[in-house]
């Protein structure tokens, strides 16, 4: 039975049910990382990090003694280990080639922030293709490059988040479903099936939608996109090892880009806060410094093996210059292209409306944003506020939602245009040059809140 693709925006990252009558209704879904991540599973399982980078037989049979190893990430040297016994930590800690002991916590990479729905629904039509709403491809002139031959073909982008849905029209002819797998414990890559906000979806059609006169299109229409599952479709949390191990995999795997629609803020000093700011954990600082190493070893061997790494900047509205008491994961660290968000006001009052605006929640900072790209906002007072976000797929339809989340997409998809265009291989160093040497300078060369400026598809593939 063919299944039926609305156009709809939701409020929930997810719905529990859905009526599907003959209107499209309209409400509006945004997302928003919290400050402090939450730790739910500081002492389920640890990383045990070598000091070689490798790891060795030696090692392997030594740990086991002390606990059951659930993961093995060889090629960073890293081991997720179950412990046994209380003495778990101190004893492996004292093993030769072992340089830390770290809980594997589980954070909350992704947070949505609930957006009231308002009672005008529009009747658009379900087999329309909905281009004109996609405001931020005219923002990144991407037709332009499209127009000139270049729309990604022989690109591969891996996209780590919270899965993606297999069978929709817009995504099913460029997903490489042998290559898609899952780093979530219980959960398959493709997702569950039904009408709801799907993170990892939205992500995957910014980048990859195809260009078949239904629904939407990707900056990058005839690329490749595999899904790494590593965040749980149902919390948006997940696991450091999962990410670590996912970069790596799709390191291993072809990625020519790797898109991280994901970010935690840690606090240095290894405290965890609720959204209120109550104090709810408290872990040794050393910790909160092995993470961060643990992770730069993931980026870096996916950038020495020849892989673009996207990520976005982050929800808090935070300028990450100065703030040396907190570090934001992993769009701090070495090796990654960091992006705002940008979003027009009002577009639906006038569609040549400035689409440049910083997006009214996006982190910025010279020190943290390398590039801007559209993310979308709802920052206007007007019921059609959801026309200022970012349209794109989500399980069995469209939707609106904005964040850096959205933003991040739109460079990995310009990322894999200039790698189509030079044969499917590039530098990842040559990539970065061309994103920043042609993006447009909204603002100065470097600004803390578009970094080197807003991407430009058209010029990256031309220039």
């Amino acid at each position: 039975m063919k299944k039926s693709y609305l156009l709809f925006s939701i409020v929930f990252l997810l719905l529990n049910s859905c009526d599907k009558s003959d209107f499209i209704e309209e409400v509006a879904n945004s997302e928003e990382d919290v400050i402090a991540a939450k730790s739910t599973a500081s002492n389920k399982s640890f990383m045990v990090v070598s000091k070689s980078e490798t790891l060795s037989k030696e090692l392997l049979s030594s740990v086991k003694k002390y606990g059951e190893i659930i993961r093995t990430i060889p090629e960073i040297g890293i081991l997720v280990v179950k412990p046994s016994n209380a003495n778990f930590e101190n004893e492996v800690a004292n093993l030769d080639d072992v340089k830390s002991v770290i809980p594997d916590l589980t954070v909350d990479w992704i947070e949505p922030v609930d957006v009231d729905p308002f009672a005008n629904p529009i009747s658009i039509g379900s087999d329309e293709p909905y281009f004109f709403y996609q405001w931020g491809m005219d923002a990144i002139d991407a037709p332009e490059a499209w127009n000139v031959g270049y729309q990604g073909e022989n690109a591969k982008v891996f996209i780590l988040d919270s899965g993606i849905d297999a069978e929709h029209p817009d995504l099913a002819s460029n997903l490489n479903t042998e290559l898609s797998a899952s780093f979530v414990e219980g959960e398959d890559w493709n997702i569950q099936p039904g009408f709801y906000f799907n993170h990892g979806t939205h992500v995957a059609g910014i980048i990859a939608a195809a260009d078949n006169s239904f629904g939407v299109i990707g900056v990058a229409p005839k690329s490749e996109i595999v899904a790494v599952k590593v965040l749980s479709e149902f919390t948006g949390s997940g696991p450091f090892s999962g990410i670590n191990a996912g970069i790596v995999y799709a390191a291993n795997n072809g990625a020519d880009v790797i898109n991280m629609s994901l970010g935690t803020t840690l606090n240095k000093d290894g405290k965890f806060y609720d959204e209120e700011g109550n104090l709810t954990a408290k872990i040794p600082s050393k910790y909160i410094q092995e993470i961060i190493y643990a992770q730069q070893r993931a980026i870096d061997y996916a950038f020495k093996k020849g892989v673009t790494i996207i990520t976005s900047a982050g929800n808090s509205g935070m300028n990450g210059d100065g703030n040396g008491s907190t570090i934001v994961l992993p769009a701090d660290l070495n090796n990654v292209i960091s992006v705002s968000a940008t979003a027009p006001l009002n577009w639906a009052l006038d569609t040549s409306t400035n689409l440049d605006e910083l997006a009214s929640y996006s982190n910025y900072g010279n020190s943290l944003v390398d590039l801007a790209a559209p993310g979308g906002d709802f920052d206007s007072p007007y019921s059609f506020y959801y026309y200022d976000m970012v349209l794109s797929t989500i399980s069995n339809g469209w939707s609106w939602s904005a964040g850096t989340s959205m933003a991040s997409p739109h460079v990995a998809g310009v990322a894999a245009l200039i790698i189509g265009k030079n044969g499917g291989e590039m530098n990842p160093h040559e990539v970065e040059k061309k994103l920043f040497e042609t993006a447009d300078k909204i603002d100065k060369n470097n600004s803390a809140y578009y970094g080197y400026g807003r991407v430009n598809a058209f010029k990256a593939v031309t220039e």
